[in-house]
């Protein structure tokens, strides 16, 4: 974060830090200075076009400035601000790397790829040939915050104010701000729209690619089990209303509902 301050970027000030070896999923901690403002998702649909647009434009603009800056690490290295392993909950066991190319990232996030949450070896396959198609682009790294959702955004009066959350930032393939965070989003809710206006529209078949990778992936991610067992219920109908109603069908392999 303070790399992105003393850049221009409205984010916060750390004041201190603290490491947390007991507790696995958050080993480390900061406290921050309070940014002024809400989060977009919780104001989004209350603000007025011209406010809306001044806020894409000036995320347009802050995300170009970004995806400007030099990597220390070389054009082709995949990795952290300080050249190390990439953290996120995208990426299988969620702590991997550093990666010297991208072939070798793309190996990386289909190796846990598996059959067991397809109807049949036909659907899988069909998963694998989508994920795959990945390998046959090549994209720039750029520096990428790598968890820009909604509620990570914080605006006020019509400008953007912060951004949260930078645990995952680092130089990542110039997709991957994109598709991390609309491979689950309905395209009938007003963040698909806005992401396709602030860049998303770009990545389309990277976006196919990951929405399968994370079909076949999704067991290697430490919080699935955890969503299985406890929205059960929400999973059977979601693959219900999947399987019988084609128009809602937003490109998921039917494994991602088992």
């Amino acid at each position: 974060m303070q790399v992105a301050r003393r850049a221009g970027l409205p984010v916060p000030r750390v004041i201190c830090y603290g490491e947390h070896p007991g507790s696995p999923h958050a080993p480390v901690s900061i406290l921050m200075t309070r940014v002024p403002g809400d989060e977009l998702g919780r104001v989004y649909v209350k603000l007025s076009e011209t406010d809306r647009n001044s806020i894409l434009q000036q995320l347009k603009g802050y995300l170009e400035a970004m995806r400007r800056w030099e990597s220390p690490w070389g054009e082709d290295r995949i990795c952290s601000l300080l050249g190390t392993a990439v953290r996120s909950v995208r990426i299988p066991n969620h702590l991997a790397g550093p990666f010297e190319t991208e072939p070798e990232f793309n190996e990386y996030l289909l190796g846990p790829a598996w059959a067991g949450g397809f109807q049949s070896e036909a659907e899988y396959k069909h998963a694998l040939d989508r994920a795959k198609k990945m390998e046959e682009m090549s994209h720039r790294i750029v520096f990428t915050h790598s968890d820009l959702k909604h509620h990570n955004i914080m605006v006020q009066g019509g400008r953007t104010t912060g951004f949260l959350d930078w645990e995952s930032a680092g130089w990542y393939p110039d997709y991957w701000d994109f598709t991390t965070i609309l491979r689950f989003a309905l395209e009938d809710f007003w963040w698909y729209g806005f992401l396709m206006e602030l860049g998303g529209d770009s990545y389309l078949a990277e976006l196919d690619c990951e929405r399968a990778l994370t079909c076949l992936t999704s067991a290697s991610y430490y919080w699935w089990p955890i969503l299985g067992r406890v929205c059960r219920p929400f999973l059977d109908r979601a693959r219900h209303v999947y399987l019988t109603e084609p128009w809602l069908r937003i490109g998921l392999g039917s494994g991602c509902m088992e």
